[in-house]
């Protein structure tokens, strides 16, 4: 993705590419950085039920990105992702239940999504 893409899809505000969108408004490529827009293009990308959209919601909360951390709600979403198959979303699920990041620690959640 280069700075001609964002730009396009930002200039097309195509519901399709709203994960592109929200990672353009994040890393300020082609238009200007802007967290909060990201976090909207990245949420809205998740209500589509795309897995990349839903685990980057989960990494927004988790940061802090255009949102007001939670660690509980980034466990939710990673664990929404894991479950629609993300590899991503299975390693992420699988070290919150080792650390007890926003759900009790639990070592045998974590070998199970581990594992997956």
């Amino acid at each position: 993705m280069n700075i001609i893409d964002c730009q396009k899809l930002v200039d097309l505000n195509d519901l399709n590419e709203t994960f592109w969108l929200g990672y353009c408004y994040e890393y300020g490529i082609g238009v200007k950085n802007d967290e909060y827009e990201a976090f909207k293009h990245y949420n809205a990308s998740a209500e589509t039920g795309d897995s990349n959209g839903i685990y980057q919601v989960g990494q927004c909360y988790y940061l802090g990105i255009g949102i007001k951390k939670d660690k509980y709600k980034a466990f939710l979403h990673y664990r929404k992702s894991a479950e629609a198959r993300n590899s991503i979303g299975i390693w992420k699920t699988a070290i919150c239940y080792f650390y007890g990041v926003g759900v009790e620690k639990n070592i045998a959640e974590y070998y199970n999504w581990f594992k997956k």
